[in-house]
Protein backbone atom coordinates (compact mmCIF):
# COMPACT_ATOMS: atom_id res chain seq x y z
CA UNK A 1 0.00 0.00 0.00
CA UNK A 2 2.56 2.22 -0.63
CA UNK A 3 0.94 4.38 -3.72
CA UNK A 4 1.16 7.95 -3.84
CA UNK A 5 -1.35 10.00 -6.50
CA UNK A 6 -1.22 13.70 -7.48
CA UNK A 7 -1.24 16.02 -4.54
CA UNK A 8 -4.08 18.81 -4.82
CA UNK A 9 -1.50 21.24 -5.44
CA UNK A 10 -0.13 19.71 -8.21
CA UNK A 11 -3.52 18.72 -9.34
CA UNK A 12 -4.66 22.70 -9.59
CA UNK A 13 -1.29 23.86 -11.21
CA UNK A 14 -2.22 21.14 -14.08
CA UNK A 15 -5.73 22.65 -14.33
CA UNK A 16 -4.05 26.24 -14.33
CA UNK A 17 -1.75 25.26 -17.45
CA UNK A 18 -3.78 23.69 -19.09
CA UNK A 19 -6.26 26.84 -19.01
CA UNK A 20 -3.71 28.94 -20.19
CA UNK A 21 -3.00 26.70 -23.02
CA UNK A 22 -6.73 26.92 -24.52
CA UNK A 23 -6.71 30.59 -23.63
CA UNK A 24 -4.49 31.03 -26.16
CA UNK A 25 -5.50 28.19 -28.64
CA UNK A 26 -9.39 28.48 -28.91
CA UNK A 27 -8.74 32.47 -30.27
CA UNK A 28 -6.31 30.74 -33.06
CA UNK A 29 -8.29 28.42 -34.30
CA UNK A 30 -11.41 30.54 -34.32
CA UNK A 31 -9.67 32.67 -36.36
CA UNK A 32 -8.40 30.30 -38.86
CA UNK A 33 -11.90 28.49 -39.33
CA UNK A 34 -12.87 32.07 -40.12
CA UNK A 35 -10.22 32.84 -42.49
CA UNK A 36 -11.14 29.18 -44.04
CA UNK A 37 -14.64 29.91 -44.40
CA UNK A 38 -13.65 33.49 -46.53
CA UNK A 39 -11.76 31.76 -48.48
CA UNK A 40 -14.57 29.35 -49.37
CA UNK A 41 -16.85 32.17 -49.98
CA UNK A 42 -14.97 33.78 -52.26
CA UNK A 43 -13.99 30.92 -54.20
CA UNK A 44 -17.32 29.48 -54.51
CA UNK A 45 -18.60 33.03 -55.61
CA UNK A 46 -16.14 33.20 -57.84
CA UNK A 47 -17.21 30.00 -59.63
CA UNK A 48 -21.04 30.46 -59.96
CA UNK A 49 -19.61 34.21 -61.06
CA UNK A 50 -17.79 31.85 -64.16
CA UNK A 51 -20.74 29.44 -64.64
CA UNK A 52 -23.20 32.66 -64.85
CA UNK A 53 -21.18 34.30 -67.61
CA UNK A 54 -20.84 31.23 -69.59
CA UNK A 55 -24.93 30.44 -69.54
CA UNK A 56 -25.14 33.73 -70.58
CA UNK A 57 -22.89 33.48 -73.59
CA UNK A 58 -24.59 29.66 -74.32
CA UNK A 59 -27.96 30.98 -73.10
CA UNK A 60 -27.89 34.74 -74.50
CA UNK A 61 -29.79 35.22 -71.53
CA UNK A 62 -29.02 35.13 -67.56
CA UNK A 63 -29.84 32.53 -64.91
CA UNK A 64 -32.51 33.29 -62.32
CA UNK A 65 -31.15 30.38 -59.66
CA UNK A 66 -28.20 28.67 -59.15
CA UNK A 67 -29.69 25.02 -57.96
CA UNK A 68 -32.09 24.79 -61.14
CA UNK A 69 -30.38 27.02 -64.19
CA UNK A 70 -26.69 26.61 -63.65
CA UNK A 71 -26.60 22.62 -62.29
CA UNK A 72 -25.39 21.87 -65.72
CA UNK A 73 -23.07 24.27 -65.32
CA UNK A 74 -21.23 23.79 -61.93
CA UNK A 75 -19.86 19.78 -60.65
CA UNK A 76 -22.02 20.25 -57.25
CA UNK A 77 -24.23 23.05 -56.45
CA UNK A 78 -21.97 24.66 -53.98
CA UNK A 79 -23.18 25.41 -50.30
CA UNK A 80 -21.86 28.19 -47.91
CA UNK A 81 -19.98 27.26 -44.68
CA UNK A 82 -21.43 27.70 -41.07
CA UNK A 83 -19.92 29.91 -39.09
CA UNK A 84 -18.15 33.65 -39.53
CA UNK A 85 -16.66 34.57 -42.56
CA UNK A 86 -14.79 38.24 -43.17
CA UNK A 87 -16.38 40.90 -45.22
CA UNK A 88 -15.90 44.74 -45.96
CA UNK A 89 -17.91 46.38 -43.00
CA UNK A 90 -20.98 48.00 -45.46
CA UNK A 91 -20.50 51.45 -43.77
CA UNK A 92 -16.71 52.16 -44.39
CA UNK A 93 -16.35 49.38 -47.30
CA UNK A 94 -12.45 49.57 -46.32
CA UNK A 95 -12.04 47.39 -42.90
CA UNK A 96 -13.25 44.04 -42.85
CA UNK A 97 -15.64 42.66 -40.16
CA UNK A 98 -16.76 39.24 -39.11
CA UNK A 99 -20.20 38.41 -40.42
CA UNK A 100 -22.16 35.43 -39.41
CA UNK A 101 -23.15 33.46 -42.14
CA UNK A 102 -26.91 32.74 -41.57
CA UNK A 103 -28.20 32.00 -45.10
CA UNK A 104 -28.47 28.73 -46.56
CA UNK A 105 -27.42 28.90 -49.92
CA UNK A 106 -25.64 31.32 -52.25
CA UNK A 107 -28.11 33.83 -54.77
CA UNK A 108 -28.29 35.98 -57.88
CA UNK A 109 -28.56 39.75 -57.79
CA UNK A 110 -29.91 42.29 -59.94
CA UNK A 111 -26.95 42.66 -61.55
CA UNK A 112 -26.04 38.91 -62.18
CA UNK A 113 -23.75 38.20 -59.46
CA UNK A 114 -23.02 35.45 -57.00
CA UNK A 115 -24.06 36.99 -53.63
CA UNK A 116 -24.00 35.76 -50.22
CA UNK A 117 -25.85 38.11 -47.52
CA UNK A 118 -25.84 40.90 -50.53
CA UNK A 119 -21.95 40.31 -50.57
CA UNK A 120 -19.96 39.77 -53.74
CA UNK A 121 -16.95 37.86 -53.62
CA UNK A 122 -14.47 40.87 -54.24
CA UNK A 123 -16.70 41.57 -50.43
CA UNK A 124 -15.13 38.77 -48.96
CA UNK A 125 -11.82 39.13 -47.88
CA UNK A 126 -9.40 38.95 -44.91
CA UNK A 127 -8.96 42.06 -42.40
CA UNK A 128 -5.80 44.09 -42.73
CA UNK A 129 -3.14 43.31 -40.41
CA UNK A 130 -1.75 46.11 -38.12
CA UNK A 131 1.17 44.97 -37.84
Amino acid sequence: MNQRGFATLEVILMIVVIGILATVAVPRFTDVTTKANTAKIQSDLTTIDSAIQIYYMEKGDYPERIDTDLKDYLMDIPTPPTGKAYAKDSNTATTSTELKITEKAYSINEDHRAILHSHVAGDFEMPKSSS
